[in-house]
């Protein structure tokens, strides 16, 4: 016979799990930038968030976190997205199924993101095979997510309109050429809880290699470290480590079985297919 506490702290876990991976889930790409002019850091950045990945995607995601004392834990999703480029307030779909560990099995989650003339948060739901049903999410989750590497505002598309921009320096590591970019918000959000991030992009291509986040006190919270491959036309995530300055806790994401251009049907993103487990 199941116990309810124990079964309340696995939940409580699951949902610090999920809270690490969906930002990453949701964007893991961009198309390679070819040859402009003279650019202010405001249209570097819109260019380094102008994430490419095909029309619809599906991978799958494993994360390994590592603790202070070289205890790990792992964590194995199956990932479908999609895209709503032509859409008016729409952005993305994005549903997971948890692989592994066994009792995670059958989890799902499931996210709605909105343009931002939207002005619409995300929509969220999972499903509970131990409850046998779909339950939404709060409008602003981070306090479910609380103690995680990741909250899910950390990761999805964010405006370049929405922060002011700061070209900090020009840097060469191991013979590549970067931008070094600070960004901080023009406006207080509840949603958006850093006083500035710095991201590094490189000046060929565009593509963010590192990223940290720091606190409103201008304190570092995190740092964030992205290996790229390509798929087709596309330049996807292959490995992220992202690293908490305070705990020293390290999450690190592995990305493989990239499947682009599927042709995912909207009637995958529903919660029927939540709790059935079955995509087709």
């Amino acid at each position: 016979m199941l116990r309810l506490i124990p079964e309340v702290n696995r939940r409580r876990s699951l949902f610090l799990s999920i809270g690490v991976f969906i930002g990453v889930l949701i964007f893991s790409g961009i198309l390679p930038y070819k040859g402009y002019g003279e650019m202010t850091p405001e249209q570097i950045v819109a260019k380094a968030e102008d994430v490419y990945a095909g029309q619809d995607q599906q991978s799958k995601l494993t994360f390994t976190i590592r603790e202070t004392d070289g205890a790990e834990r792992k964590v194995v999703l199956r990932r479908y997205w999609k895209d709503y480029q032509d859409d008016p307030s729409m952005d993305s779909k994005v549903l997971v199924f948890h692989e592994y560990p066994p009792d995670a099995k059958g989890t799902a989650f499931m996210v709605w993101t909105y343009k931002t003339a939207a002005h619409k948060p995300e929509d969220m739901w999972i499903y509970l095979p131990i409850l046998r049903k779909v339950q939404k999410l709060p409008e602003h989750p981070d306090e479910i997510f609380s103690g995680s590497n990741l909250k899910p505002a950390d990761m999805v598309r964010r405006d370049a309109t929405l922060d002011k921009h700061k070209l900090l320096r020009e840097e060469t590591i191991e013979n590549q050429q970067y931008y070094v970019i600070e960004s901080s918000p023009k406006e207080s959000n509840s949603n958006y809880t850093y006083g500035k991030v710095v991201r590094w992009i490189k000046k060929n291509d565009f593509q963010k290699e590192r990223v940290d986040y720091y606190a409103e006190d201008n304190t570092l919270l995190k740092t964030q470290l992205i290996n790229w491959k390509h798929v087709r036309n596309a330049s996807i995530w292959e490995k992220v480590v992202i690293t908490n300055v305070k705990t020293g806790v390290q999450t690190i994401l592995s990305i493989s079985d990239v499947e682009i251009d599927k042709g995912l049907n909207d009637k995958v993103f529903t919660e029927r297919v939540m709790s059935s487990g079955k995509v087709r």
